[in-house]
């Protein structure tokens, strides 16, 4: 693994906000990229203000190299979705990288 590559839990409104606006950087140059509204993307992931959290759980992940934001990653426990198929089942979500399979690899095995 590149030593350089970081992959840190994040949890803290200011973290959050970073997860959100990393895709300002990977996407920077892609002339076909429209970025979202950065307001609801934090509404999306803010466990007070959205209901899903009510029935799930979820831990986000960012990954850094020198210092610049390179991937991210969240893992989702639906309870209403488990309960209702009878599953112990769990998600990915929110994953997006650049363009690199150790970095994209990385946030998985996290």
């Amino acid at each position: 693994m590149n030593d350089n590559l970081t992959i840190q839990p994040i949890s803290s409104k200011a973290e959050k906000r970073r997860f959100v606006r990393m895709l300002w950087d990977i996407y920077a140059n892609d002339p076909n990229w429209v970025p979202p509204l950065e307001m609801d993307r934090m509404k999306l992931i803010d466990e007070k203000k959205n209901p899903f959290y009510s029935h799930a759980d979820t831990r986000w992940w960012i990954a850094e190299q020198n210092g610049k934001p390179v991937g991210r990653i969240a893992a989702i426990i639906n309870h209403n979705y488990n309960e209702i198929q009878n599953e112990r089942a769990g998600f990915f979500g929110f994953f997006e990288s650049v363009n690199d399979a150790e970095i994209a690899s990385a946030l998985f095995r996290e």
